[in-house]
């Protein structure tokens, strides 16, 4: 039986991961010249600030290089500590290594409908489930050949799926690609099989944040929610002004950060408006119901831009009214609403909903889909020219930017440094 790789840790910032090895000490700091994993960015870390071994028990030793501050979940250690899993190493005043686990390359393999994580395929170790749906699980990945955190989409049922759904994977990841480094979309950097199995992955950015789902389950307030599907707007329009159709939009689909930036994702549905993509066939139907415009219900090749405009107005009418726009006792039901159009009235359902935001989601909710928006970006600008008038204009404090180095990569640990202490 081999021995694992080693324990892992992950810094707080960009999500990079170290390998702790066992019997070798491993030195973090912020000079990259010395360390073997740097921190950079960063002027309250010394050059060598700390050094890490990994025990058999999956936890990590943890030693401060001199008087160098150190805090293991809180508290400043004086000598060597034990980490355990889920355990946080405080470097400094705001910089955080987390214990995330064993490394274990040679471990038995679990099928990939319960991966067992961490494990690794090629360059990438699986780190955490993050996310699944119909015909793909999300992990948190490290990418260590480009030294970079990263999402992995990985096709649930692999090698074992019929030709149509690999094609339609395949076909994910090569729209979502072209629409390259667009800050309101998720990048999709490649496509890769698993070795000898044959299970497609895709790697793509890992987004930091929550779902817009979430972020309206938990309150929004009205301008706040409103600006973030201005955002959408726009990333949607940039999508389509490049030829693509998402098909699929939904909150689910939206991931928001910390700092109120929107990512567009799961491009699973989307496609080329210029091209027929071979694989939607008359009469059916594709879509998420409460977001599906009424062409869509009733072919699914009749679907243009105006099919995502609607969902963005679905997505309004969610935040405004608190409630889809359109309910059922079951799927059907809610199809039959969609294509006759029976919704409450944005109004009716909340009076207190501005005017202009009410008229901008009964337009996008019309059936007649020439009477809808003329394009995602109208969609876009009437929002914002609703919150310029409405609401005061913010403060905005400018601070030039930081001319710190960005961090560099791991470097083999070599056993030519001092031992820690059992």
């Amino acid at each position: 039986m081999t021995r694992p790789d080693g324990v892992m840790v992950q810094e707080d910032r960009r999500g990079r991961v170290a390998i702790c090895p066992y019997g070798l000490a491993l030195s973090v700091g912020g000079d990259r010249d010395q360390v073997h994993f740097a921190i950079r960015g960063d002027e309250t870390l010394r050059p060598i600030h700390a050094w890490l071994r990994a025990n058999s028990d999956r936890s990590v030793q943890v030693v401060a290089e001199g008087e160098a501050e150190v805090f293991v979940n809180g508290t400043r250690i004086t000598g060597p500590v034990s980490v355990p899993l889920g355990g946080k190493i405080r470097l400094g005043p705001r910089r955080t290594l987390t214990n995330i686990g064993v490394l274990d390359s040679g471990g038995a393999k679990r099928s990939f409908g319960l991966l067992a994580i961490p494990i690794r395929i090629q360059d990438y170790v699986f780190l955490r489930l993050v996310g699944r749906g119909s015909s793909g699980l999300v992990y948190e990945a490290y990418d260590e050949a480009n030294d970079r955190r990263c999402a992995i989409k990985l096709l649930t049922a692999g090698g074992r799926a019929s030709d149509g759904v690999q094609d339609r994977f395949r076909r994910e990841v090569d729209l979502q690609s072209r629409l390259g480094d667009y800050p309101g979309i998720v990048t999709m950097w490649a496509l890769d099989t698993v070795p000898g199995t044959g299970e497609l992955f895709a790697i793509m950015e890992f987004v930091e944040g929550k779902t817009l789902r979430d972020t309206f389950k938990a309150g929004l307030e009205r301008v706040a929610g409103v600006r973030l599907l201005a955002r959408v707007g726009r990333a949607v329009h940039y999508g389509h002004e490049r030829g693509l159709l998402h098909r699929d939009l939904k909150p689910a689909n939206v991931m928001v950060t910390e700092s109120g930036a929107v990512r567009l994702t799961d491009f699973g549905l989307c496609k080329a408006l210029e091209e027929d993509d071979g694989m939607t066939a008359t009469g059916i139907m594709l879509g998420t119901p409460s977001y599906m415009s009424p062409e869509q219900v009733e072919d699914a090749k009749r679907v243009g831009t105006p099919t995502d405009i609607y969902a963005l107005g679905a997505m309004l009418y969610v935040h405004l009214c608190g409630r889809l726009p359109f309910l059922g006792k079951g799927v059907s039901e809610v199809l039959d609403a969609v294509v006759s159009g029976t919704k409450p009235a944005p109004l009716s359902v909340d009076p207190t909903i501005p005017v202009e935001l009410s008229d901008l989601v009964v337009e996008s909710l019309s059936l007649d889909p020439a009477a809808r928006p003329k394009t995602a970006l109208e969609f876009s600008e009437r929002i914002e020219r609703w919150v310029k008038a409405a609401v005061p204009p913010e403060q905005v404090s400018l601070s030039a930017p930081s001319t710190a180095p960005t961090q560099t990569a791991v470097r083999p640990v070599s056993d030519n440094r001092p031992p820690l202490t059992r």
